[in-house]
C-alpha cells in the first residue's frame, strides 16, 4: 500500500502544487475552481488529480453552500511525514525567481524571508526595491510564484528613494526584515 501511495503522490508537478496547497493552508478548504485558480491550472487537469488525491484519503471533501469542497485530511497515514518533505523543500526555484525579478524594471533590492526561508515569525515573504516596476508583471510574478509555493505571499514594493529613507530612519518594519532569517537575491544597495 506504501509504495501505491507514493506513486500517487508524486507523479505529476500539478499534483505537487495541490500537495502544497493543501498542507500549507491546512485549516483551509478549496472548491475545484477555487484549487485550480490557486495553482493557475485548467480545472479538468486539477480535477483529474484532486480525484487520485481523494482516492487515497490524502484529501477529504464535503459539500458545504451545495459546493463540493476539499481540505487536507491531517489523519492521512503519512500526513506528518509529507508536511515536513513539503515545507522544509525550497518552495520555489531561486533562479527563476530571479529571472523573474529582473523583468520587473530596475530592481536594486529583492530579499526573500518567511515562507522562502522557512521563518514563520517573518513580516512578510518578498521585499522588493525599485523604480519602474510594472504592476501587470508584478501581478502576474506573485500569483505565479503562490502557484508554486502554495500560499498567498504577503510582499511590500518599496521604491528605491523610499528605502533609502526608512533605511536611514531606522525604521522598524525595514530593521525587523534585515535582522530576522532572510536571504538576499538582489543587492544593489550593498545592505
Amino acid at each position: 500500500m506504501g509504495k501505491e501511495i507514493l506513486e500517487q503522490l508524486f507523479d505529476s508537478p500539478i499534483k505537487v502544487r495541490l500537495l502544497k496547497l493543501f498542507l500549507r493552508n491546512k485549516v483551509s478548504s478549496f472548491t475545484l475552481q477555487e484549487a485550480a485558480k490557486r495553482i493557475r491550472s485548467n480545472s479538468s487537469v486539477c480535477q483529474n488529480q484532486i480525484k487520485k488525491l481523494e482516492n487515497i484519503k490524502f484529501i477529504n471533501s464535503r459539500i458545504k453552500n451545495g459546493k463540493k469542497h476539499y481540505s487536507v485530511n491531517q489523519s492521512f497515514d503519512f500526513y506528518n511525514e509529507l508536511k515536513t518533505l513539503v515545507l522544509k523543500s525550497s518552495p520555489a526555484s531561486r533562479d527563476r525567481i530571479l529571472k523573474r525579478l529582473r523583468g520587473l524594471g530596475r530592481i536594486s533590492l529583492a530579499v526573500l524571508s518567511g515562507i522562502f526561508v522557512n521563518a514563520d515569525n517573518a513580516r512578510m515573504d518578498i521585499l522588493i526595491v525599485g523604480d519602474n516596476v510594472k504592476k501587470n508583471n508584478l501581478y502576474s510574478f506573485l500569483k505565479d510564484l503562490e502557484a508554486e509555493v502554495g500560499k498567498e505571499i504577503d510582499y511590500v514594493v518599496l521604491t528605491t528613494e523610499d528605502f533609502k529613507y526608512r533605511y536611514d530612519m531606522f525604521d522598524r518594519f525595514i530593521r525587523d526584515v534585515l535582522e530576522k532569517p532572510h536571504e538576499k537575491l538582489i543587492n544593489k544597495l550593498k545592505i
